[in-house]
This record gives C-alpha cells, structure tokens and sequence, in this order.
C-alpha cells in the first residue's frame, strides 16, 4: 500500500471566498486497493505484544467519556466532549496525568461546545468550539495562546500542512458540504463532497453522516464517506482513493428517501439490508484494520489487511473483546494498535485480564479508563 505522508504546519487566517469543487467521480477502478467483501476470509488470529497502560485517576483528570483519543509526540490526549466535563486530559506514555484543558464559558479564551481536537507537529493544541465557531489554540505545555474565529461550523476537523479539512461543513444550520477544504495560502474554502439528498429540506429531520477523520502514523489520515465503497486518503496534496470494497449493499438513493420521509431517530440503524458506512479506519507499519458496519444482515466485520503479503483477513467480531477486553481499535502508534476499556471484574474476560496482568494490580473499578497498546500475528 503507498506511503502517505503529511506535515502538520498551520497559519490560520479566514475569509470569506467559497467555492463548489467537486470531488472527482471515482470508481473501483481508481482505487489501488479494493477487497471483495464476500470473499474475505476469516483467520484465526493471535495478539503478539500486548500492553495494559492505566491512566492515572486523581480529583484533577476523572475521564467521564472517552469520546477521542489521540497519541501524539510521546503524550496520550483523552478528549471528553459531553456537556458535565467538556475538557481535554494529557497524560504521558507511563499514564502520569500531566494537564487538562476545561475552559467552558463565554468570555474570551473559552469555550461553549468542545467538539473535536488536532495536534500540530510542534505539540499546538487546537480545540475547536462548534457552536461558538471558534477554534482555541493552547501550546504544548496546556498554556491558552489565541483565540481564532471561522465562519462555519463542521463536525469534525484534520490539520494538513497549508490546509484544514472540515466535515458536515454548515452555517445557521444550512448544511453546505459533507466535506470542506480550507486553503490558507489561497484563501479560499472549496466543497469537495455534497449531499446525497437535500439534508435542508424541513421534512428531513435524521442526521444521515458521520464523517470522522482517522489519524494513523506517518501523518495518515483516512475518511470514509456514508454509502460509500470507497475510503479516501488525505494528505496536503489533496484527498486520494485508497481502499475500495467490492459487493457491498449500498441503499438506493430512494432507500435514503424513505428513511428520512419516517422521521424517527433509528431509521438508518433500524434497517439492516444495507451498507451503511466505514469506521475506525487505522493503519500500522504492518497492517490497515478497517469496520465495516452493516451488510445485508450480518454484524460488523473489521477487515485486516496484511501489507506483506498483500492480503485481506476477516477479524471476528469476538477478537478484541475476548482477547484484549476492548470494544475496537481506536487509534495506532508506529508498529501497534491501541484500544481503550474500563474492565469489569463482573465479565470474565476482564476478571481474567485483570488477575493476569501485572501492571493492573492496582487498578481499581473507579480509576480512568485503560489504554491498551497491541500488535497482531496472522
């Protein structure tokens, strides 16, 4: 699989100029990468070096929600966005507390609605406040250094060398784009990704898109549109296709039509004849691990791909929860995986785990979630 590497060097200054620029129409054809889903094939695996890292829990850093989490520059964020802590925890890679972020409020410096969060190469840290439109820019050391105000607001964010990309793109609640890159040298905002359907018309009241962005090592970064059998790549030279699913069941657009006409919460989740999107997308030095979330009726799958030999395995959905405790992959570091639990000496995984693993002999039931560091063997 090739190498994508970006170089998180930002200045930031907004205008006004907007454009329409479409993403290319890709197809299968385009991808360098496409596995045929139902054909994958399902491998018994084993984990090789596994780590148990708790975080330290003291008045000053109890995680309520582990929302994100990202480990940058030798430092493990934990991002809370729910509305009784709304705060950033920095830990170091022994699990010592080092500083939080919590500056809720109205005033200068502070924020409403902590949303999402990056890292730049020096250790900058930007949290964005989606309702305040804003973002709030702390050095490494947690120390506030400026307030910088956009003109939109979106759902989630990546930084890319002289540009930002943005999902669900939207302003007074007009939705623009599903995807939105900012050009700092430019100075222009272009939409790269549309609406399947018109998400403005007042009967459509489901949010139909989730459009995270998966940060993984050597500065990838993976985004998976809904509905769509293709993962993009994006560095600071634009958005690539990088890995296509052949077989998927993608809902007709008059599918979509009538999940939206039934106005009620679960429509999408409700109906299992049909794909729905791509998550938890992650890449380490020997492996690219990807969910799959609904096709047909059959649960969930995360797909592996071997880089070596060029293969794609099925993981069962079973894998990580027996083996490691953990729910899913929730981000990479160079050679490793990592996931994130707070055991439960009720479950008999987590009693085992617990009694087996020497670094959690005094971890207790009340104490911070557990970052779990893994590799895996075929």
């Amino acid at each position: 699989m090739r190498k994508i590497t970006f170089f998180l060097v930002l200045s930031f200054q907004f205008i006004q100029l907007c454009v329409n620029q479409e993403l290319p129409k890709y197809s299968l054809t385009d991808v360098p990468l496409v596995v045929d889903i139902d054909s994958v094939e399902y491998i018994p695996l084993k984990t090789g070096y596994v780590r148990y890292l708790p975080l330290e829990t003291n008045r000053d850093c109890l995680i309520g929600f582990a929302d994100k989490v990202l480990i940058r520059n030798n430092r493990i964020y934990v991002a809370d966005f729910s509305s009784r802590t709304m705060a950033l925890f920095v830990f170091d890679m022994t699990g010592k507390f080092l500083f939080k972020i919590a500056r809720v409020g109205k005033g200068p410096g502070e924020y409403t609605s902590f949303r999402d969060f990056d890292i730049q190469t020096n250790g900058d840290i930007y949290m964005f406040d989606h309702f305040g439109k804003k973002f709030l820019i702390f050095d490494a050391a947690g120390k506030y250094l400026e307030e910088l105000r956009v003109d939109y607001s979106f759902s989630y964010f990546t930084l890319a060398k002289d540009k930002m990309y943005w999902s669900r793109l939207s302003e007074y609640g007009k939705m623009y784009a599903n995807l939105a890159v900012y050009h700092i040298p430019g100075k222009k905002t272009e939409f790269l990704l549309n609406n399947k359907i018109n998400l403005n018309d007042n009967k459509l009241s489901l949010d139909f898109t989730s459009y995270g962005f998966y940060s993984s090592p050597n500065g990838m970064v993976y985004y998976s549109p809904r509905f769509s059998e293709i993962i993009y790549s994006i560095d600071h030279n634009g958005v690539h296709p990088a890995i296509g699913i052949k077989n998927l069941q993608i809902p007709p657009e008059h599918v979509i039509k009538e999940w939206v006409e039934k106005k009620y919460e679960f429509a999408i989740n409700s109906d299992e004849r049909y794909f729905k999107e791509n998550v938890h997308i992650y890449e380490t030095d020997r492996y690219t691990a990807f969910k799959c979330i609904n096709k047909k009726t059959i649960e969930s799958i995360t797909i592996l791909y071997h880089k070596q030999s060029e293969s794609f395995y099925a993981i069962p959905n079973f894998f990580y929860g027996m083996d490691l405790g953990i729910d899913n992959i929730r981000g990479s570091i160079g050679e490793y995986f990592f996931g994130m639990v707070r055991l439960n000496p009720d479950y008999k995984e987590h009693r085992k785990i617990l009694e087996t693993r020497e670094e959690l002999t005094n971890w207790k039931e009340e104490d911070n979630p557990v970052i779990v560091i893994f590799d895996i063997e075929i």
